[in-house]
């Protein structure tokens, strides 16, 4: 008979001056104004993927390009699906901007294992622009820039179409 041995590969420990720790990474901070949601979503979510930290603001102002109606009929029909069933075991979707945005990014990371979760940890979605992100530099992703004028719906619109009632100012 003979003995298999097993290769054990050593866990990644990390330590307080790993680059890649959310805290000790400088975020990139991205104005979604005016940027289509999906083009957004996937190039924030590789550089997510890719260890960056970052952080969305304005995510109020961010488009869907199409006809309104459908669009609104789909999240509609997601926000329904809680109420079959118990609603306390029913998924939870959200109606704010911000939380919109979040869930397509997440949408487009693999958020079920270790690597996504930690991806995601990393990603802030805010409404607006508070104090403490005014002063560092905002960019922009012209990759996923707007060129449209016509057949377009602002995440606070589909918010707002959902039951969404806060008031956001600017």
């Amino acid at each position: 008979m003979t003995t298999e041995t097993k290769k054990t590969t050593p866990k990644k420990t990390v330590t307080p001056n790993d680059p890649l720790r959310p805290s000790r990474v400088t975020p990139i901070v991205i104005d979604a104004t005016n940027l289509v949601v999906g083009r957004m979503a996937s190039l924030v979510a590789e550089q997510l993927l890719k260890g960056a930290a970052i952080t969305i603001v304005n995510t109020e102002k961010a488009v869907f390009t199409g006809n309104t109606k459908p669009l609104v009929q789909r999240w509609q029909t997601r926000l329904d699906l809680r109420a079959k069933g118990t609603p306390e075991h029913a998924p939870r979707f959200h109606k704010t901007p911000d939380r919109i945005v979040r869930e397509i990014v997440e949408g487009m990371v693999p958020s079920r294992v270790e690597r996504g979760q930690n991806a995601m940890r990393r990603l802030k979605t805010l409404i607006g622009v508070p104090l403490n992100v005014k002063k560092e530099t905002l960019q922009t992703l012209e990759k996923a820039k707007n060129t449209k004028t016509k057949g377009i719906t602002s995440v606070l619109e589909l918010s707002r179409a959902l039951g969404y009632n806060q008031i956001v100012k600017g």
